[in-house]
């Protein structure tokens, strides 16, 4: 048996960063093996590499020939295609599951191996949005990562990181230094899309009719090409995760990522034509799902466990609010679905705003998920009363087509009033009541007065006057709320006010809304 030892000699076992690795002697090679089985082989002489760093041992983990090649046999799915045109037919693409470290590897390399192009790898790192990176990872390990831009330069330096005094390149790259996870209980993604050159597909019998088959190539040829089509940022993310897990658990972390490779569809040193042609097919032409229906399944996939935080749980009354309770039952849309009313608030739109006001509702003693819906229920349909808009219809039915009260931006702006309404019902002892709506609705009403919003019928504003008075478009929903809080808290009429002047007076009621919520102090 051979010791190596931090400075490269070789002779026995030793411990590296707690890690015990043993190596012997074969002939004109010495072989390292690690306690998980990964194996390494170093001619014989020549100076040992400690294993400090385990994402670059992972990385360079390749099972050398003596004639240096690197032949790689993977198994894979290949489907078939009959929507492909014939000239195309014999362009075969497959399915398979890649270790996210060997792909590192291959795809970008590292500027300092031979056989890969610098400018490449250095073209790779400037399109990368790094916050991406590490939120695709947090999300992976389903936990906090701290020091991200440290993390990042640790494990990414060898491959991405520029020539010294490169001009105009920078490293690390700057991002959030914590990044926070969004919640799964089975943390995956979809397929990457690959595209290579230098490889080829063996089916694995002679019928080939299962489509089973083995992608070969040998990594260490020059002319092996990969590119990726779809998902760099998935592939970093990954590598990412999997280099933290394993410095957390002290034990061989291997992933194998879903893949779709695309085999010589343009040649070695041709424009990627058609590479750019599948990118804008799945980018592009592919419609996304909506906010709203996906807000609407975020309760089911929890089943009955109790919201994590403050989106799940407005999430939850939301869902009441366009299900169960309020003057918007059947009426919210969800328009991936054609669910609700044309004209009505989306449901995504009004989580968001729900969600902002969930800290207030929570100091002002409104705790419980029906308490915060019945509260947030009574301040619509106090607001729709007072607008004299109220128009109860079930899910198909159709709003008057001037009738603008029911819209996002309006109701966003009614429920960024909850700070100012809790402030002059602190005096209140029973916050959800008859007797509450009703003082809610006289609120309202005089606000909706004092900002000129009411129409000579003392009803909301028409959509036409809506519009004329840039309440729509670019900064028109910050110039309405402006106008809600500053007539909120005046006396007179604010409606004759220029922009600055509603703003400079809107920012003064909000602050001593504030103060009254957070003391016992002024509450008039």
């Amino acid at each position: 048996m051979a010791i190596i030892d931090n400075k490269g000699g070789v002779a026995g076992t030793s411990l590296f960063d707690g890690i015990l690795t043993q190596a012997h002697a074969e002939g004109t090679l010495v072989i390292i093996q690690s306690p998980w089985g990964l194996r390494t082989s170093y001619p014989t002489g020549a100076p040992v590499l400690p294993l400090d760093s385990w994402a670059n041992h992972q990385r360079s983990d390749m099972k050398n020939e003596a004639d240096g090649t690197s032949v790689e046999r993977i198994s894979v799915i290949v489907p078939r295609n009959p929507f492909v045109r014939p000239d195309l037919q014999n362009r075969h693409h497959c399915l398979c599951a890649l270790d996210v470290a060997k792909l590192m590897e291959w795809w970008p390399g590292t500027p300092h191996s031979p056989h890969r192009n610098a400018s490449k790898v250095r073209a790779i790192q400037r399109s990368l949005d790094w916050k991406r990176v590490a939120q695709i990872a947090s999300y992976l390990l389903q936990d906090e990562i701290e020091k991200v831009p440290d993390r990042i330069d640790e494990f990414f330096r060898d491959i991405y990181e520029p020539k010294k005094n490169e001009p105009g390149r920078e490293w690390p790259p700057r991002v959030s230094k914590v990044i926070t996870p969004m919640k799964s209980e089975f943390p995956t993604f979809s397929n990457i899309l690959l595209h290579v050159n230098g490889a080829e597909i063996t089916p694995t019998s002679p019928s080939n009719q299962d489509g089973a088959a083995t992608l070969t190539f040998n990594a260490n040829n020059p002319e092996l090409r990969f590119s990726v089509i779809d998902g760099q940022h998935r592939i970093n993310g990954a590598y990412f995760a999997v280099c933290l897990m394993h410095e957390k658990k002290q034990e061989e972390i291997k992933w194998e990522i879903p893949a779709e490779v695309f085999l010589d569809l343009d040649a070695a040193n041709d424009p990627p034509r058609r590479q750019a042609q599948i990118f804008i097919d799945v980018n592009f032409n592919q419609k996304k799902v909506d906010r709203s229906l996906v807000v609407d399944l975020f309760p089911t996939a929890r089943a009955k466990s109790d919201p994590l935080d403050a989106k799940e749980r407005a999430q939850d009354i939301g869902r009441k609010l366009m299900l169960e309770a309020g003057p918007l039952v059947g009426m919210i849309q969800i328009p991936g679905i054609k669910y609700g009313v044309k004209d009505v608030i989306t449901l995504a739109t009004l989580v968001g705003a729900i969600e902002d006001q969930l800290p207030l509702l929570r100091g002002a003693g409104i705790s419980s998920l029906d308490a915060q819906t019945e509260f947030l229920a009574q301040c619509l349909t106090a607001w729709l009363e007072a607008s004299g808009r109220f128009e109860p219809l079930l899910s198909g039915g159709v709003l008057d087509p001037e009738n603008v009260a029911y819209q996002g931006r309006v109701l966003v702006s009614i429920l960024d009033l909850v700070p100012a309404i809790l402030w002059k019902l602190k005096r209140v002892h029973n916050l959800v009541s008859d007797g509450t709506q009703e003082k809610i609705r006289k609120l309202l009403r005089e606000t909706a007065e004092r900002a000129g919003l009411l129409d000579e019928n003392n009803v909301f504003i028409d959509k036409s006057v809506f519009k004329d008075r840039k309440y729509l478009g670019s900064g028109g929903i910050g110039l309405f709320r402006n106008t809600l809080w500053a007539a909120f808290g005046s006396t007179d009429s604010v409606r004759r006010w220029g922009p600055e002047r509603i703003s400079e007076a809107a920012n003064e009621v909000r602050a001593k809304a504030r103060r009254a919520l957070s003391s016992d102090g002024e509450d008039d």
